[in-house]
C-alpha cells in the first residue's frame, strides 16, 4: 500500500480544477494510502482549553488542516458555509452527530450572520444521527445535505488523543455555530492555532 504523505496530499489536491471537486473525488485522494505520520507530526499538540486547529495548506479551492483532540473535547454544533468537507482519522476515535434544520427553519449564511457577539434567529434543529469513528483511515464527509454536525473525542478523562486529517471546499473563514437550547445560531469566525513548539 501506498504511504500518503501531506506534500503528495496537497500536490494531488492542487491537480483538481473546480468541476473535478466531488465528494467522492476528494475522498479517494484523501482515504489514499497509509498516511505518513512524520508529515503531520509538527501540526499535532494538544491545547488545554480546547482543540487545537493548524493550518497546513490553504489555496483557491481547499484548506488542508490537522486537529488534535483531547480527551472530551467537541466542536460546538456547527454547519460548513455551505462548503464541502472530509475528516481522515488519524489517531483515537472521533465521535460525529449530526442535526437537521425543522421544517419552517431558515439559516442565514455565515458570512452575512449576526455578528460574533449576537445570537440571532429561531432555529430549530433535530438530531440524525451519531457514531464513532474508530477505524485508522476512515473518512467521513460533509456537504449540502449532511452539513450540520458536532465532532469531539468521545474518550474520558485520561483517555487517548485524537487525531483528525481535515480537507475543506471552498477555504472558509467562519461557520454558524448553534444552541441547541435557546434556539439560536451565531457566527464563528475561524482561526487557525501556532504550531506547538
Amino acid at each position: 500500500m501506498t504511504r500518503l504523505s501531506l506534500q503528495t496530499l496537497v500536490e494531488r489536491l492542487g491537480r483538481l480544477g473546480p468541476g473535478d471537486i466531488t465528494l467522492p473525488k476528494v475522498e479517494a485522494i484523501v482515504a489514499d494510502g497509509v498516511l505518513d505520520e512524520a508529515t503531520l507530526r509538527p501540526y499535532v499538540g494538544e491545547r488545554a482549553d480546547k482543540y487545537a486547529r493548524r493550518l497546513v495548506h490553504r489555496s483557491r479551492w481547499f484548506d488542508v488542516m490537522v486537529l488534535t483532540w483531547a480527551p472530551g473535547q467537541f466542536t460546538p454544533v456547527h454547519n460548513h458555509a455551505g462548503n464541502c468537507g472530509w475528516v481522515r482519522l488519524v489517531r483515537g476515535q472521533i465521535a460525529e452527530e449530526t442535526f437537521r434544520l425543522v421544517p419552517g427553519s431558515s439559516l442565514p449564511d455565515a458570512g452575512t450572520a449576526a455578528d460574533p457577539g449576537e445570537r440571532g434567529g429561531c432555529v430549530g434543529l433535530e438530531r440524525t444521527g451519531s457514531g464513532v469513528i474508530a477505524d485508522v483511515g476512515a473518512v467521513a464527509t460533509a456537504d449540502r445535505v449532511r452539513a450540520i454536525h458536532r465532532l469531539g473525542n468521545p474518550a474520558a478523562a485520561g483517555g487517548a488523543t485524537t487525531v483528525t486529517l481535515h480537507v475543506y471546499s471552498l477555504p472558509h473563514d467562519s461557520c454558524l455555530a448553534f444552541d441547541l437550547e435557546r434556539r439560536t445560531c451565531q457566527r464563528r469566525d475561524l482561526a487557525f492555532d501556532p504550531l506547538p513548539a
